[in-house]
């Protein structure tokens, strides 16, 4: 008797560490162009690159860019390669700030959202247009406000499963 509540109270224990989500989400790591830099002249695409591979479902992930007028400087859908989100650009002759914003789903279901902006001015030569997402972009907050809910009842369903079996083992003495 007392060796299947023991039983019953460890597989209680391993199920609810089992079910527990992965806290962690894909952020975007580069731009190309890249976040706040100048360049001269308007690239053939834009290429985001994230943390971890990405997942092409239907229109789920898109880019926009957008002028100083707001006109959309992208054609063609997003590609998605891996962790890369790219999008074609139209080669228009555009000076001025660029505004690009972005949705992408990564791999375990969570959706990225962010914008950042470059500028285009003919007069300045172009610098390295990729730079990593530390030195140009806060960091963004996840959108996934349920995981702390699993968690949290991950940690009851542990402290209720330890509760039953101190009790079960006090009353078997």
């Amino acid at each position: 008797m007392k060796l299947s509540k023991f039983l019953f109270a460890i597989g209680l224990l391993v199920l609810s560490f089992a079910a527990l989500p992965a806290s962690a989400h894909t952020a975007l790591v580069s731009a190309d162009p890249a976040v706040n830099s100048t360049i001269d002249i308007l690239p053939s695409n834009i290429a985001l690159t994230f943390a971890e591979e990405l997942i092409g479902i239907g229109d789920a992930n898109s880019i926009s860019a957008l002028d100083e007028t707001g006109e959309e400087l992208t054609s063609g859908k997003p590609e998605v390669s891996g962790a890369v989100l790219s999008i074609n650009l139209d080669g228009s002759e555009v000076t001025g700030l660029v505004k690009v914003i972005y949705r992408a789903v990564a791999a375990d279901g969570h959706v990225i959202t962010g914008d950042y902006e470059f500028t285009i001015s003919p007069a300045v030569i172009s610098e390295t247009a990729t730079k990593t997402i530390e030195e140009s972009v806060p960091l963004i907050e996840s959108e996934n406000k349920i995981s702390i809910y699993l968690i949290i009842s991950a940690t009851l369903v542990i402290g209720g499963g330890l509760l039953l079996f101190f009790i079960w083992k006090r009353q078997s003495k």
